[in-house]
């Protein structure tokens, strides 16, 4: 049984976060590097996993005030002691580059949906739940298309208010959808999948 958990990014990463919201707006490279300073601080010194999460994602996405390219190495080590330590956003984000096999992840759907699950075991996450019960229901292979794990998956998901997860159950689960989803990057569709329905 799966029980829903909220989580909340820390103080410091939230401040660190505006800091570098607020200097991306006003184009104060000196205000963004205190939210980036702040985040490795937070890293480093307080070993505070939001705010090496954050600033795993800033490495990944560079910063043309700062003149900073991306560093999807220096993200992905990152994003690897956060694995290391099961950090939730980091199962997460790893499963998803790990579907589409991009920024650095080769494309492995077994893997993805191995982190997918712990992920909803480990911290009742119903969005990793909805996209497992996504992935197992598109599956070919017998062994990954488990209708017993699919309705397991998709039933918490539902009860949990995932967006979609109702509506990709009636469509492509209950009616038996032959066509499947084909979907072409699951990070984009993740973000955006109540278009799809």
């Amino acid at each position: 049984m799966f029980i829903a958990q909220t989580a909340t990014a820390s103080p410091l990463s939230d401040a660190a976060l505006k800091m570098i919201k607020i200097g991306n707006e006003t184009a104060s490279p000196a205000l963004i590097k205190k939210g980036q300073d702040l985040l490795i601080k937070g890293m480093l010194e307080f070993n505070d996993f939001d705010a090496a999460y954050e600033a795993s994602k800033q490495a990944r996405l560079g910063n043309k005030i700062m003149g900073y390219p991306p560093h999807k190495k220096i993200a992905n080590k990152i994003l690897e002691k956060l694995l290391e330590q099961s950090y939730d956003s980091a199962i997460y984000d790893s499963a998803l580059y790990l579907l589409d096999g991009e920024s650095g992840f080769a494309k492995d759907e077994l893997m993805a949906l191995s982190l997918l699950e712990e992920s909803t075991q480990m911290y009742s996450n119903a969005q990793s739940a909805f996209v497992a019960a996504v992935i197992r229901n598109e599956s070919l292979a017998p062994i990954i298309k488990d209708k017993t794990r699919i309705d397991e998956l998709i039933t918490f998901a539902i009860l949990n208010k995932v967006k979609g997860a109702s509506e990709y159950k009636e469509q492509y689960i209950d009616n038996q959808n032959t066509q499947g989803l084909k979907v072409k990057n699951w990070r984009e569709w993740t973000e955006q999948y109540q278009d799809f329905f």
